[in-house]
Parts: C-alpha cells; structure tokens; sequence
C-alpha cells in the first residue's frame, strides 16, 4: 500500500481510536460492562480467523505463558483506563494514557537498560506536570484526581505491552492480537456480577460501536499502519488520540475547555511528541 494511503489509515484509527473514551463516558454500562462488550465482540471476531490458520497447536508453554502474561496487563490497563474515564473525564483521562510513551522509557530503562538522557527524563517530567496542571486538587478524595492517577497507572501498564510483545515476538502478530484480548476478557469475566446490563437501546448501541468500530475495525487498520509504516510516523499519527478526545469531549460531551485543560493538554502532547522525533533523530545520527 503506497505510504499516503498508510497515513491515511493510521489516521482513520486514531480518530476511530479516540472515539472511546467518548462513547465509555456517555454509556450508562460502567467499566465492567464495556470491557466485557468489547472484549466478547473482539474475541469473536478473531476467532474463527485464528482456528483457520491452526498455529495455536503449535505455541510451546512457555509462550502459551508469555500470551497469558500480556492478555492479563491489557486487561487491567483497559479496566483501569474505563475506570479513569468513569472517574474523571474523557479529555483528562485521554490525556493521561498519552503519557505511556515516557513511561515506557522508564520502564525499558528499568528492564532493558536502555540509556535515557536528561532531555529525554525532562520530556518524561513534563508529561507529568502536564497531567498535574489538569488536577483540580492534590487529594484521592476527588474523583477528577483520582481518575487521574488511575489513568496515569493505566498508562504504565499500556507502555509494558510494547515490551511483553518484544519477548513474544516468535509468536504470529494475529495469535498475539487474539491472545490479547481472549486472556484480557478472561480478566474481566470475574466482575460479570458487578457489570450493569440493564441498558437501554442507545447503550447497547454504543457497546456494539466500541467493539465493532472502535475495536476490530481500528484495532486491524491500526495494525495494518504501524506495522508497515515506519515508527516515527506512526507515533506522530497516534498523538491525533488526545485532539481528537478533546474535540468529541466538547462537542458530544458537553466538557468544559478551561485555560488549565488546554496547557497541561499542550504540555503532554508537546514533550511526548517532541520527544519521539527526538528519539527518531538520535537513533539516524547513531546509523
């Protein structure tokens, strides 16, 4: 596919992408419910792909083990993610899942020993002060604040995935894609008691979009984009996530833009994106 048409998709998804925290706000259906709809409607998309290909007979253990491992982070970052957009709002809490991509540097720091150097721990600082302006208070007693520090965990677990795929790499990207969301539902089966099912019609309506639209479909053409374009335009493409919840916040929401909103937006989307491209031009100058 010529490299326009790549953009243009991996744009496509993030917009779709950046329709969820949208729809999970205005849904009646709590954060039990959602990923249950959409996990079910995802596994059931995928599975009959996989049964087709018949290479889950072939995965050993311990890679059987590595699935289970990132199935069960994706869980809880998507439960924990529905929970921040619940708890605070649909901007804020796209505003804090932006911020994986400073904390996965951490945590490649942590665990690969890759080298960060001060400019990269200050874009990683200001990721952070971005998410604190937005905070009305300092206190877990507000559930704006609250929603932001389960939005910020969130995010931590989000940045772990990159580097549970790396260690499973041998196994097929379609195993891993329906790995992720079949171990991911299984975290969340134990909570059917707690989910809310009695919707209305827009509800279910809503749930249908989340996992139709918002899963499968951009979930395949976002697969399909950054996987064959390269990293820096894909990570450009995907910080479209925070503008686009920003704007369908205003106009579906009814969410108020306040000065402290829009600069700590500016922070974050600023030091993540000014510091992918300089990752990117560091990586070039080392070739």
């Amino acid at each position: 596919m010529p490299q326009a048409k790549l953009i243009l998709t991996g744009v496509i998804a993030v917009l779709t992408m950046s329709a969820v925290p949208v729809l999970v706000k205005s849904t009646a259906a709590n954060e039990y419910a959602v990923g249950i709809a959409r996990l079910g409607i995802a596994v059931l998309a995928f599975t009959p792909v996989i049964l087709l290909r018949h290479r889950l007979r072939r995965l050993s253990a311990t890679q059987w083990l590595q699935l289970l491992v990132i199935g069960a982070v994706f869980g809880l970052h998507w439960l924990t993610y529905f929970m921040s957009i619940k708890l605070a709002t649909a901007a804020i809490a796209a505003l804090t899942i932006i911020t994986y991509s400073g904390q996965y540097l951490v945590l490649a720091y942590i665990f690969n020993g890759e080298r960060v150097t001060p400019v990269e721990w200050l874009a990683i600082l200001a990721c952070f002060v971005g998410c604190i302006i937005v905070a009305p208070e300092f206190s877990l007693g507000n559930h704006t604040a609250l929603g932001i520090a389960v939005g910020l965990f969130s995010a931590l677990l989000y940045a772990a995935m990159p580097l549970l795929h790396q260690r499973a790499r041998a196994v097929g990207t379609l195993e891993r894609t329906w790995a992720q969301f079949f171990f991911a539902l299984v975290v969340f089966l134990p909570f059917w008691g707690e989910a809310n099912w009695d919707l209305s019609r827009t509800d279910i309506y809503q749930l249908l979009v989340l996992g139709l639209l918002c899963t499968v479909v951009s979930h395949g053409l976002w697969v399909k984009a950054s996987t064959e374009l390269p990293a820096i335009y894909s990570s450009m493409i995907y910080y479209l996530y925070l503008p686009g919840a920003l704007v369908g916040s205003v106009i579906f929401l009814g969410e108020e833009v306040t000065p402290n909103k829009l600069i700590g937006c500016a922070i974050v989307l600023g030091a993540s994106s000014g510091l992918s491209i300089y990752r990117y031009r560091r990586a070039r100058a080392a070739i």
